[in-house]
């Protein structure tokens, strides 16, 4: 079954990709993707329209996604609004609970090269975390760094 990763214009989408390791990826973004031999991409509203929500979804039930790995901090948190409506017709968003979000995030420049991709709190792909205390039984793609004793995390977006 594909996967959908947006902000598909970004190396960010390609990295997610890779860590991954999947091949049955779709591509998301504002903008038209230049065609790229053996992937299938699609154009979204920006996450600010009112039919962005109903054209994910619409898209996912289309083309058969079971897991969507946003990229922009505006489509994480209106697919967080959405979470039960994807979680109906099993398509599992990967993206952190809204209390992460609102007690966590911060834009920030963290450099972090390490990328971890959890799902209840476990890494299905990516860096393995050797202290994940602060990304308890969260779901998510998450970039991290050291700096000092301890660990900063922030999204991994584009």
């Amino acid at each position: 079954m594909p996967v959908l990763i947006t902000a598909g214009l970004s190396p960010e989408a390609y990295r997610l990709q890779r860590i991954l390791d999947i091949k049955d990826v779709v591509f998301a973004d504002v903008s038209t993707i230049p065609k790229i031999p053996n992937s299938l991409s699609i154009v979204l509203p920006p996450h600010t329209s009112s039919s962005f929500v109903h054209e994910m979804l619409k898209s996912c039930l289309d083309l058969g996604i079971t897991r969507v790995y946003p990229l922009n901090l505006g489509e994480v948190i209106e697919l967080s609004k959405a979470r039960t409506l994807f979680s109906e017709y099993n398509i599992f968003l990967i993206i952190p609970s809204e209390f992460w979000i609102q007690d966590n995030f911060r834009q920030n420049n963290l450099r972090g090269d390490h990328v971890s991709v959890l799902e209840h709190g476990l890494v299905v792909a990516g860096n393995t975390l050797t202290d994940n205390y602060a990304l308890n039984n969260e779901t998510g793609v998450f970039k991290w760094a050291t700096s000092g004793p301890k660990k900063e995390y922030s999204l991994y977006l584009a």
